[in-house]
């Protein structure tokens, strides 16, 4: 054999020896796609991404951050073509139409029940991992308070002393006491009311309590106690939040992170804010939105990706997020930190804080798991808006509703 082909095989060896030791150290790569975390939250995610890898070196974490409005899509894309992502960051609601499509992971048969009660129970759910949850709290203009004749030192404790706050505000000084974003369901079970029967066949909210729920709204808006945006139902929370911090409004409900926006947009209204808790209905509950995690069926490396959603949503871990986005955990140690637990004597963001974590016990996600749910949410929503415009009874109208939920629910 002559020099020059003996050096070119012997090259060639070599060349293939080093291609197959790549191949060796080459590290498993999955996906996890988040919602609207970058820039602020960068490197957070990148910290905690490192920790985790670097206990797992044979694994590489590739962050994808979405906005909430191509997520969805994105995610279609993904499982049609057979290469999802291996954690998405969802809203319940989101979830649950991925749930209903049977793509998603099942965490009670992946996660051990040992870890499954570090959450807290209200936002556990089979198909998602909870993340951070967003309680309600009341803030109240002080200065209205006292212009109204009421105590500032004692805010409603029970839905009907709201309502009489409401009106009393009105009557005397001619601004609105309250401002509802209706949201009927979860307020019918955060009052105790049935909305869906338990093999989940047919609709309840035609009963007695919930016409009588909804007549109040129909009320208080006919003798001029409510905004006539509030029809606009839950999209009227920003024309909630811009009148409160305008200083015409007296009552509204929201999360206690909105305190910020008070005391940059509107400093002398937050001199004049006071917090306390939402009323407890007597379901004894109340609702919170919550941010979760879910894991396709068919996701790459998903032993490992659960291992890391885990470890994301651990107690310690949702402790620093919240500390910097200023949400709230869905873990019950991460809540009892001092940081959610102690307050300032002149601190009210550590007041709105501790008082929205107090809540957390009493929290749950009220999102229906329900087939067909966004047809069966707009029944419910025109049932409300033909109730609170007179065109129907709150009763016709529930009882109309209901007729379409069952047709889809059989």
């Amino acid at each position: 054999m002559r020099k020059g082909s003996y050096l070119f095989i012997l090259g060639f060896f070599f060349f293939a020896f080093l291609l197959s030791g790549c191949a060796k150290t080459r590290k498993k790569e999955f996906q996890i796609w988040t919602i609207s975390l970058r820039p602020l939250f960068t490197s957070y995610m990148k910290q905690v991404i490192r920790k985790w890898e670097k206990k797992h070196p044979g694994i590489k974490i590739k962050w994808i951050d979405l906005p909430i409005s191509a997520i969805q899509q994105k995610l279609i894309v993904g499982l049609a073509s057979g290469a999802p992502p291996s954690i998405i960051n969802l809203n319940t609601d989101m979830a649950l139409q991925f749930k209903e499509m049977g793509v998603l992971e099942n965490f009670n048969k992946e996660v051990p029940p040992k870890i499954r009660k570090r959450y807290f129970s209200g936002f556990w759910k089979s198909f998602a991992v909870p993340w951070y949850v967003a309680p309600e709290i009341l803030m109240y203009n002080a200065k209205i308070f006292k212009k109204a004749g009421l105590n500032p030192n004692l805010p409603p404790k029970t839905w009907n002393q709201l309502i009489q706050d409401a009106k009393i505000i009105k009557k005397k000084t001619g601004l609105y006491g309250w401002f509802p974003a209706i949201k009927f369901l979860d307020e019918l079970q955060a009052q105790g009311v049935p909305v869906i029967s338990s093999d989940g066949k047919k609709a309840l909210f035609d009963n007695p309590e919930a016409v009588q729920w909804l007549e109040m709204y129909v009320q208080l808006l006919k003798k001029g106690y409510l905004p006539h945006e509030a029809i606009l139902l839950g999209k009227s929370y920003q024309e909630a939040v811009d009148q409160y911090q305008a200083g015409n409004l007296g009552i509204l409900m929201t999360g206690p992170q909105f305190l910020e926006r008070v005391k940059q947009n509107a400093p002398k209204i937050y001199r004049e804010t006071r917090a306390a808790p939402l009323p407890l209905g007597r379901g004894k509950v109340y609702s919170a939105a919550c941010m979760n995690f879910v894991v396709p069926k068919n996701a790459p490396l998903k032993k490992e990706a659960v291992s890391f959603l885990l470890f994301l949503t651990n107690n310690k871990n949702q402790l620093k997020f919240c500390q910097k986005a200023l949400v709230f955990p869905s873990t019950i140690k991460a809540a009892e930190s001092p940081y959610f637990t102690q307050t300032s004597l002149h601190s009210l963001t550590s007041e709105a804080r501790a008082i929205g974590a107090s809540e957390l016990k009493y929290a749950k996600d009220l999102t229906l798991e329900l087939p067909h749910k966004r047809d069966l949410n707009e029944a419910v929503q025109n049932a409300v808006i033909k109730a609170l415009l007179r065109e129907k009874s709150p009763r016709q109208a529930l009882h109309h509703a209901a007729q379409i939920w069952d047709k889809f629910l059989k």
